[in-house]
């Protein structure tokens, strides 16, 4: 055990002695490295040499100072042109905005200005209205005071309506009363003011009379029957006459069979008189037939000759269902048409199949005429306006009727009508 004591103090020794020893070969070391660097340092060359190194350093450190002057000269001048650029474009931007402001001050006085106009516009549009709405008023009063009292037509009633003022008169108006225009038509349509003869458009429909060919041709108008479509127009004319004539005596009835919209059911209705139209017109303008409101106008037509196709007779129109020119129905026993209508010996020829037979029902198909009152007009304004016109006119009726010998070839299906025509 003591040996173990005795060896572990050695080594230690041993450890301490060997770190003294390197610690003294050290120092000896840096020893001899000093004095050689005094003894280098104490020679000219070295002197030298440090004198060149101290020079090419202070060169060094003084390039550095230009080049970071010149770096900093480079920079200013950046900062100078990005200073000069950004305050050219605050100017820009400041010049837009004002521009900007200016246009919007612009634009909302002219918005202001159109606003101004607009109101102006839609004032002197209600004016125009109620100036219209007043005028039309008077108008209806002017003709109800001119039912009432009879007599010749007042010249303020004869007044005509012009939709182009100034324009050429638009020949096929003239005509036939109808435009394939309408209203939009560059000439002139003059309708006057009353008349003795009614126009309501569109008033007999049919789905035959819907077929339009086009320019390739079409078999479509092949479903239909000319005598289905004549059976239809005889049921509607039985069951409109008995309506017409409670206003007065029917002169003329015609009805066209033309496909073109502006011509399409079109009946021309001719009275005896003025107050006779003017009281049909005030009965009908409005009302519903069939699910349909009708539009009564005024109409002059100063030829019939002129306004009916006469190649159509002849079935030789060229235009076929496209003619501007009347294409009419031939009415049942050639009731209200004249001779410039029907000619005698095409009647004969074209339509002798189609005549009514002595025992056929004039009103086959009651639940399809529909007449009904219309909701926006009073029922008492037509009430007065009959029974005026019955007071005034039932003396002078009276008068125009004579006795006259009954014509023996007659069917007795005319004698019907026209006895019933006498009791209305």
């Amino acid at each position: 055990m003591v040996f173990l004591n005795k060896s572990s103090r050695h080594s230690e020794w041993r450890k301490t002695a060997k770190k003294l020893r390197r610690k003294r070969i050290r120092q000896a070391k840096a020893q001899a490295r000093d004095a050689q660097l005094r003894k280098v340092e104490s020679q000219p060359e070295y002197q030298q040499f440090l004198r060149r190194q101290e020079e090419i350093e202070k060169e060094q450190a003084e390039e550095e100072q230009r080049q970071a002057a010149e770096r900093e000269a480079q920079w200013r001048k950046v900062e100078e042109e990005a200073q000069e650029q950004w305050r050219k474009l605050q100017e820009r931007l400041a010049q837009a905005k004002d521009e900007r402001l200016k246009q919007n001050l612009k634009i909302r006085l002219e918005w202001e200005r159109e606003q101004e106009k607009l109101k102006e516009i839609q004032l002197e549009k209600e004016r125009k209205l109620e100036e219209e709405r007043a005028q039309q008023e008077k108008h209806v009063k002017e003709l109800l005071d001119f039912l009432e009292q009879g007599g010749d037509t007042p010249e303020h009633l004869k007044r005509t309506m012009e939709t182009n003022p100034g324009k050429k008169p638009c020949p096929f108006f003239q005509k036939v009363c109808a435009c394939r225009f309408f209203d939009t038509c560059s000439r002139n349509h003059i309708r006057p003011g009353v008349s003795s003869t009614l126009l309501i458009t569109n008033f007999f429909t049919h789905i035959s009379l819907e077929v339009k060919e086009n320019e390739h041709g079409s078999d479509s108008s092949l479903e239909f029957e000319k005598e289905d479509t004549f059976k239809y127009y005889k049921d509607f004319f039985y069951d409109v006459i008995l309506e017409l004539e409670k206003c007065g005596k029917i002169r003329r009835f015609v009805t066209c069979c033309n496909h073109e919209p502006h011509l399409r059911g079109n009946v021309y209705i001719q009275y005896e008189t003025t107050r006779e139209a003017l009281s049909s017109y005030h009965k009908f303008n409005g009302r519903f037939y069939a699910g349909k409101q009708l539009n009564v106008e005024f109409c002059s037509i100063s030829n019939w000759r002129n306004a009916i196709c006469g190649l159509f007779f002849r079935n030789k129109c060229p235009k076929g269902n496209s003619c501007n020119f009347l294409h009419i129905f031939r009415n049942p026993r050639g009731l209200y048409m004249h001779a410039e209508e029907f000619h005698e010996s095409t009647r004969r020829k074209r339509h002798r199949k189609f005549d009514d037979s002595p025992d056929s029902s004039r009103h086959s198909h009651k639940d399809v005429w529909r007449w009904s009152e219309s909701p926006e007009r009073p029922i008492n304004l037509e009430n007065r306006i009959g029974k005026s016109l019955q007071r005034t006119d039932r003396s002078a009726r009276e008068e125009k009727r004579k006795p006259r010998k009954r014509n023996r070839s007659r069917s007795s299906d005319e004698r019907t009508h026209k006895s019933r025509r006498s009791k209305i």
